[in-house]
């Protein structure tokens, strides 16, 4: 066995401690979402659709690496799953993770359009964005479901994940450089908010990449890394790795707490209404 039994077991505990945040993070930032209809503007749109795949990460693609789960790495669990499922199994591993970061490349396109363009920006009619978010789901899940079909199908992910990658540094660098060469810089209400929320947004960007950072290193100097650690060692690195490259999950209601005010307040007064509620539901007899 590669490792003990009780490292296993560690390792496993803290996978699915992972998962649980995840989930229940990002299904508390929809529930704030959907209850405040001042977050639920155009330009959160995308965000709401980035906090869902979040939520799918988590609950779904996380779970199901059960291949790299220590439980079964260690063969201290056997399971016999068919072909078809195994596709299934991988189809949602790849497609969540392909639409976090796919939405994020999205992001960054609209926050350089509302920073370049801002008047054109403010035109731009909701149906658009319901069809942008219909559109990355819809490409990804192609994408995912393209290694059932193709044997060049690593070589199509790694493309795509560089292209996403490119048109984020585009973006936000084309951003840096209006905000420092802007001719007439805007300082009313709506232009600050916008301002604001694409920092956020940089903010929250710059973290989760740096999160993916390390895993995609491994992973094109996989072989070489192999050299200079044992196979124990490797199988540590990278159950490590695995676990930072999913909980950049967690990482935007964080951003979204410190960075925006009106998120702040909403999580606040919900943790506050839970307290009342759990007060009116405790006994009488119980006080």
């Amino acid at each position: 066995m590669l490792l003990s039994s009780s490292e296993c077991i560690t390792w496993f505990a803290v996978f699915l401690t992972v998962c649980v945040a995840i989930v229940t993070v990002n299904l508390i930032s929809i529930i704030i979402f959907i209850k405040n209809r001042s977050l639920r503007t155009r330009a959160m749109y995308l965000v709401i659709n980035l906090t869902v795949a979040d939520m799918l990460v988590g609950g779904f693609s996380h779970f199901f690496l059960f291949q790299q789960f220590p439980l079964f790495s260690c063969v201290i669990v056997k399971v016999n799953l068919s072909q078809e499922m195994k596709g299934i199994i991988l189809f949602l591993t790849i497609w969540f993770p392909l639409t976090s970061l796919t939405n994020i490349a999205v992001i960054s396109l609209d926050r350089m359009h509302a920073t370049i363009r801002p008047f054109r920006h403010r035109l731009i009619k909701k149906w658009i964005y319901w069809v942008t978010i219909a559109g990355v789901w819809v490409l990804t899940a192609m994408l995912a479901a393209d290694q059932l079909i193709t044997k060049w199908f690593k070589h199509v992910l790694i493309s795509y994940c560089c292209l996403c990658l490119f048109v984020i540094c585009v973006s936000y660098s084309s951003i840096v450089v209006k905000f420092l060469c802007g001719a007439h810089p805007q300082h009313h209400g709506a232009a600050n908010r916008q301002k604001k929320l694409t920092v956020t947004l940089f903010i929250m960007t710059i973290v989760s990449l740096l999160m993916w950072l390390p895993y995609a290193v491994n992973f094109f100097l996989q072989s070489s890394i192999k050299k200079f650690l044992s196979r124990r060692e490797s199988k540590r690195l990278e159950f490590s790795l695995i676990i930072l490259l999913f909980v950049y999950s967690l990482v935007n209601p964080i951003v979204y707490t410190i960075r925006i005010p009106e998120f702040r307040k909403a999580l606040l007064l919900l943790f506050k209404r839970q307290r009342r509620q759990n007060a009116r539901d405790i006994p009488l007899h119980a006080l």
